[in-house]
């Protein structure tokens, strides 16, 4: 061995110690026990809980259920390993932990935790007093417009592309290298965004935003750009990120290499689950199509098949129409009357049970919730919440106790006494509920 060479091999250790933080060994990398993200998950887990035990055995049963609260388990442990294990030291060296990381983050437990219904445990966490509160300052001070304007697809989409792309950009992700704070920024729009993707796709209650069509485009549409960027950080014959230069050796890669491992890791599994996701909502998307396909052939099946009869049927019913249209008021109102109810109690109730937050009601200025239907016209309807027969007694039913009727559905037990539901019953059959007239 000539003298040079000798004396750039002894050199090589020196430079390597300085240039390269990392030892090359897991077992030397810190746990990232970080005060405000310990409470933070602490916080979560609690609130969870207690929900869940503030339910009774059987609704908590129905609602969510071992797979549901199974699922919230396993995303905080997800986010526990990505954020609090020492895969959160390892991202600072390579740029394919750190791609594993962002794959924890948007693509294992956001939808684990969308999928145990957090949002409904947590309100549940509150006593009703508070709930009622919260249901007030939900609608007074206008936040459901605002999350509901957040959470329209169009918005939603172009924030997970921008968020995408922004971050990848060698720019801001030699920042979030750089400085703790800008790092922490970055896994929120993430996260976020992630939440909010896979809350539009599972959709575990209340009503769909986007039918099974529509978000199969949305997800292929966005799943093809995560493609595309692991593709191009694959394939690229250059690294992009200088901040790994002096950090991927210890660990026996090159920058390049580390580049496009990160890029198979985001190309492949993030592909995976993306498929795997449009798959699931093509089948549902058929079952779906096939139930209506049945339900519509049933209809078709007990209708008169007779024009004549149909003709007969017209002009009868229009004959009793004139016939007894001067008592149909009064026939109508008996019906919907209820004992020892007061109906002008009714506005009161609806903003104290925090009604207002979820409906839109006449006559009730604080009620433009968007998440139920509109209590309009009560009397008109054949039936409520399309399995109960329309009349007096099943409202008040439905009213005190709509998750024993329908379990899982978005209308929580509120707590309504029998009197407050049949004040409120009879507001919502009276005029007053269907005009707004005081």
């Amino acid at each position: 061995m000539s003298v040079t060479a000798a004396a750039q091999e002894l050199a090589r250790p020196a430079v390597d110690a300085v240039a390269m933080p990392g030892s090359g060994r897991l077992v030397d990398l810190p746990w990232n026990w970080e005060i405000w993200l310990l409470v933070c998950l602490g916080l979560a887990v609690f609130g969870y809980a207690y929900g869940l035990h503030r339910l009774n055995a059987h609704a908590r049963s129905r609602i969510f259920g071992v797979l549901r609260m199974t699922s919230f388990a396993a995303g905080i442990i997800t986010l526990f390993v990505a954020l609090i294990s020492p895969l959160d030291a390892l991202d600072d060296q390579l740029f394919s932990a750190h791609m594993v990381q962002h794959l924890l983050l948007m693509m294992v437990a956001a939808p684990l935790l969308v999928w145990g219904r957090p949002a409904m445990a947590f309100l549940w966490a509150f006593p009703i007093s508070t709930r009622r509160i919260i249901g007030r300052l939900w609608v007074g001070g206008g936040l459901h417009r605002g999350v509901h304007a957040l959470m329209s697809p169009l918005v939603v989409w172009l924030l997970c592309s921008m968020v995408l792309w922004f971050w990848h950009l060698p720019g801001p992700y030699g920042w979030a290298l750089a400085n703790e704070g800008v790092h922490t920024l970055e896994h929120f729009c993430f996260f976020i965004t992630a939440l909010m993707f896979w809350s539009l796709v599972i959709e575990p209650f209340g009503r769909r935003r986007l039918d099974y069509g529509s978000t199969l485009i949305f997800v292929a549409t966005l799943g093809v750009q995560n493609g595309l960027l692991g593709a191009l950080l694959t394939l690229a014959g250059h690294p992009f990120y200088s901040a790994h230069a002096d950090t991927t050796a210890a660990w026996g890669l090159t920058a390049l290499e580390d580049q496009q491992l990160a890029g198979i890791i985001m190309w492949i599994p993030a592909s995976v689950i993306h498929l795997s996701c449009l798959g699931i909502l093509f089948v549902l998307w058929m079952n779906n199509a096939e139930r209506e396909a049945r339900l519509i052939l049933s209809a078709r099946a007990h209708a008169p098949s007779s024009l004549v009869l149909q003709r007969y049927a017209t002009v009868v019913a229009i004959a009793m129409t004139f016939a007894l249209s001067g008592c149909e008021r009064h026939a109508a109102a008996s019906y919907w009357a209820i004992s020892g109810a007061h109906a002008d109690r009714g506005p009161a109730l609806i903003e104290e049970y925090g009604c207002a937050a979820c409906h839109t009601v006449a006559g009730v200025a604080t009620a433009r919730g968007l998440v139920g239907p509109p209590l309009a016209q009560f009397g008109h309807r054949a039936y409520i919440a399309g399995v109960l027969s329309n009349n007096p007694d099943n409202l008040v039913k439905w009213l005190r106790f709509p998750q024993s009727i329908i379990p899982g559905n978005a209308m929580p037990n509120t707590g309504l006494t029998d009197q407050d539901a049949r004040d409120l019953a009879a507001y919502l059959y009276s005029d007053r509920a269907e005009t707004g007239e005081k």
